[in-house]
């Protein structure tokens, strides 16, 4: 019970930290530290709560919220044959791969919207997200309680 009122703290704050740095996800390395947790329901419903909260307050169609967090369990489950998941080098690869991931799908969202693609400002905000990833996972790392890790779901 008590993990779930930190992920409420935590999307909170992740949230406010988008309103400072736009087009950064501050959600996606909470994402990932859960998914290495194996905490599956509280993977479930963070992917749900945070699509519909990334959908409903961006300008972009709603799916990109959606194929962002997938290529997030994608990219875990790919990395998880090669590489150890649970390292610093893990989430570099991570938020590099989402670094250029991000102006891709932004530009793709944008030709369905018919929407002005501008490619310097998206192409800055990934490596905005590849710099920001790895250090906000460590950070998340070494903040959340050793007590939850453990907690049932």
């Amino acid at each position: 019970m008590y993990s779930a009122f930190w992920w409420a703290c935590f999307s909170f704050a992740a949230i406010w930290a988008q309103k400072i740095v736009p087009g950064v996800d501050f959600l996606a390395p909470g994402l990932l530290l859960c998914i290495q947790l194996e905490k599956k329901y509280h993977i479930i419903w963070l992917i749900i709560i945070w699509s519909l909260v990334q959908d409903g307050i961006g300008g972009l169609p709603f799916g990109y919220s959606v194929l962002w967090y997938s290529s997030i369990l994608v990219l875990y489950r790919c990395g998880a044959m090669f590489f150890d998941v649970q390292s610093m080098m893990f989430a570099l690869l991570c938020g590099c791969v989402l670094g250029a991931l991000h102006p891709v799908l932004t530009g793709m969202m944008s030709m369905l919207a018919d929407m002005v693609w501008v490619p310097d400002r998206y192409i800055f905000e990934g490596v905005l997200q590849a710099a920001i990833f790895p250090a906000e996972w460590l950070l998340l790392k070494y903040i959340y309680p050793e007590r939850f890790k453990h907690e049932p779901v």
